[in-house]
Order: structure tokens, then sequence, then C-alpha cells
């Protein structure tokens, strides 16, 4: 392949040193003098082969060597992948496919690399080995100018962090834990970070792209869940869990049709479907989009999965009793996806309660009794249940035993919808009219008895 002009360019001398110091100054060893062949044909892309394809190397890198002489600074190693990293400029202006393959080729070096047996190293030595890689990754994402390449090296960087077998570096992904990577999965921090790469580089993010790194930051925050289901904590597991189910949602929706779904998508969409029956309250909003998804529209297409769809079809628009009739007919739905009859019928006459919501806005205790099929001396709890939950606003009026609704989340918006939102208005017009007419009527009174 044609030289890189980085090499031909740069000081032979200071590219010598840094093989040098790879090879722990043993100026005989195949490595080196390899190396130095490379660094005079001006060859960048083999010396990143040759160095990132070599164990020794990478001991070096990772401060895991015998230093032959001197003593080695704790970031000597992190300087060192820097300075080779640059490398990738070079072989980028001569092949831009050949730069990406070798940008791989690193990272999955870094990624695999350990030290003898990992259950003989203590949680100190771990832990330091998984905090070098990181910083290197790191450092190649600050280097890259490639919003596609950034993104990539993200997924890669929060895999390390999840998956390196050190419990502190997946805890470290917690909201409130001072990490940049933890405020990252936050919200929709992850989404702004992406447009904001959409304008790095010559090529714009593909919708491929951006399902690698959601995917990634789903699989990642439900290891953080699991970890802090070992260690009894609770409360941030349910938020890695609502973190977990967000990223499945994005990472659905950057799929456009129904026959661009693969079977990772079908996965996926499996997954999200038991996350939003399990618990469609929590990230109410973000799920009620979830039927119209590609991946989880093709779950009807599955005999295997239709049973799901149609559960989780109830639970986006259907009522208590539609769920009752389900459970009778198809019990080993909720067995077989570990879903809870009790749960899910709590649920649902949650969900009942907001439907019947929208549809009056003054509510008699006997009509919620009967759609929730409770006694009516429950009403009033289920209905605090309801708002404490963050799905209606209502008052309730214990001498008329009426509730009524203020606001009410709108669990589906269609044709019924419309025409009760146009009648609501209708009739909010005919009050402004008529208080514009009295108003007029008034100040025609007054005028004429001023004269």
């Amino acid at each position: 392949m044609p030289s890189s002009s980085k090499l031909v360019n740069a000081s032979e001398a200071f590219e010598l040193r840094l093989v040098h110091y790879l090879g722990n100054h043993d100026a005989t060893s195949p490595f080196v003098k390899n190396c130095e062949s490379l660094i005079h044909e001006g060859d960048a892309s083999a010396l990143l082969r040759a160095v990132f394809n070599n164990l020794p190397a990478l001991d070096v890198l990772f401060d895991q060597h015998q230093p032959v002489r001197g003593v080695v600074g704790s970031e000597d190693g992190i300087h060192a992948f820097t300075l080779l990293c640059a490398l990738l400029d070079g072989v980028e202006e001569i092949d831009v496919e050949e730069a990406k393959d070798i940008m791989k080729v690193i990272v999955e070096a870094i990624e695999k690399y350990t030290v003898g047996d990992d259950k003989e190293k203590s949680k100190e030595e771990q832990s330091k080995v998984v905090e070098k890689k990181l910083k290197m990754l790191c450092a190649m994402y600050n280097l890259r100018h490639e919003g596609q390449d950034k993104c990539w090296i993200l997924s890669r960087i929060l895999h390390v962090c999840a998956f390196s077998g050190d419990d502190e570096s997946v805890l470290s992904l917690l909201p409130g834990r001072d990490s940049t990577l933890g405020e990252l999965l936050e919200k929709n921090n992850l989404g702004n970070l992406l447009s904001g790469l959409e304008n790095e580089g010559s090529q714009s993010l593909s919708n491929t792209d951006k399902r690698v790194l959601y995917a990634t930051a789903s699989s990642v925050t439900a290891k953080v869940e699991e970890i802090c289901k070992e260690k009894g904590m609770d409360k941030e597991g349910s938020s890695a869990n609502a973190s977990k189910q967000r990223f499945l949602l994005k990472m659905l929706s950057t799929y456009a049709n129904v026959e661009d779904v693969d079977e990772e998508a079908l996965v996926a969409a499996k997954k999200a479907a038991i996350g939003a029956i399990n618990d469609p309250i929590s990230l109410f909003n973000e799920q009620r989009c979830i039927m119209s998804l590609p991946p989880v529209i093709a779950l009807e297409n599955d005999p295997g999965t239709k049973p799901l769809f149609e559960l989780l079809s109830i639970f986006q628009q259907g009522k208590l009793e539609d769920f009752q009739s389900f459970q009778t007919e198809n019990a080993d739905t909720l067995t077989n996806h570990s879903i809870s009859p009790t749960n899910a019928t709590r649920y649902m006459r949650l969900l009942s309660l907001c439907s019947l919501a929208t549809e009056h806005e003054e509510i008699p205790y006997d009509a919620i009794a009967s759609t929730l099929q409770v006694d009516s001396t429950d009403v009033e709890s289920w209905v605090i249940d309801a708002v404490s939950s963050g799905l209606l606003s209502a008052k309730m009026d214990q001498l008329e035993k009426v509730v009524l609704v203020e606001r009410c989340v709108v669990r589906r918006f269609g044709i019924e919808q419309w025409k009760i939102l146009q009648k609501r208005i209708d009739v909010w017009k005919k009050n402004v009219k008529d208080v514009l007419e009295g108003l007029k009527s008034s100040q025609i009174g007054a005028a004429s008895a001023a004269m």
C-alpha cells in the first residue's frame, strides 16, 4: 500500500524512540527491528498493526512490564498510546477505510487486553487496568475527526466500563456519581451528543451508527441494573431499568420500515414490549409511541410473539376487562415473559382510570368502582394512587361522591379523541362568546344610564 506521509514527514528519531520504548529498549528484538523497517518505509498502517498485535508492546502501554532501565511513569503508556493514535491521521489521508479498519484493530486490542489470570488480580489492579483502557479509548475519541468514528468509539467506551469485571466502574455509570459517562446516560444527554456529532466530519451519522450506540447503552444500563440488584440498591436499580428501556426505544426508532427489521431488532422489540408491560407508568410519555415502531409492529407477524403484541396493545389502549379476557385465554404469555399478574392487574386499573378520565370531566365513584372492579370504598385510594403516579390531576367531592378531573394523560389520540377535543373546544368557544356578549350588554347599559 502507499506510504503514509505522517511517518515520512515526522522525525524518524522520534518514531524510533517510541518503538524502542514499546520494545522495552531491546534494540535486538524482532519486534523493534520490524518496526524500525516500517518507519524507514513510511508505512504507518503496518506499524500500527505490528504494535497492537504484539502482546509485550501492549504490556508496556499498560505499564505491566519490567522496565530495563529507569522508572516507568503511571501515565507513560497513555501518552505513548496517544502518539500512536495520532498516526491514524496519516493513514486516513491515503485510505479512509484502512484507517477505520486499523482503528477497530486498536480498540479490539485494548478491549481484550488482560494481565495473567483475571481471578488472581486484586480489585485494585483490575480497576487500574480498566481505568487505563478508558483513558486510552477516550484519547482516541478526542483525536478522531469524524462523527461516525466518535459514535462507534463511544459505544466501546461504555462497553468497557460496564463489562470489564469491575463493579465500581459499572456503578460509576449511575446518576450522581460525578461521572461523565454516568451523566451521558441521563435523560436525553446521549441524544444531544449525537446531534452534535452529526456536524463533525464529512459523513453524517447513519441510523445504523445511532443504533449501535443506543443498543450498547441499553445493554450497559442493563448491567448496571444487575449489579445494583446484587448489592441491594433497589432505587438505583429501578433508575437503571428505566434508562435501559429508554435506550431500547431509541434503538428501535432507528428502523424506518418493517422490511428493515432484523433478528436483533425483533429481540430488542420483545424486550421493550415486556418492559412497557411490566412498567407502563414510569416512562409513560416515551412508551406512548411504542406501537408505531416498525420492530414492534413486526411482532404481530410472528405467531410466537403475536400474543405478546396483543398484550402490549391492551396496555397501550385497552381496559381492565380486555386484560382479564386476554389473561383467561393466554395465561402462559404472562408466565413465559415473567410478567406478574398482580402487578399487571394493578397497572391496568390505573390505566383504565386514565381512560375513564379522558372521557368524562366528572366521574361518579360508582362508575370508577365498576370500571376498576373494586369496592366503592376503595375508589379514593385508587384516585390518589393515579394522582401520585402523575397520571392525572383531580379533586374528589366526598359528599357528592364524584371525581372532578382537571388534567389527565392521554393513552391514545385517534379519531375519537379528536372528536372529544372538538366538542370541548366548541363548548369553550360558546362560553367565551356568552361572556363577551354579557360584557357588551353591560357596557351598553352603563352608557345608556350615563346619558
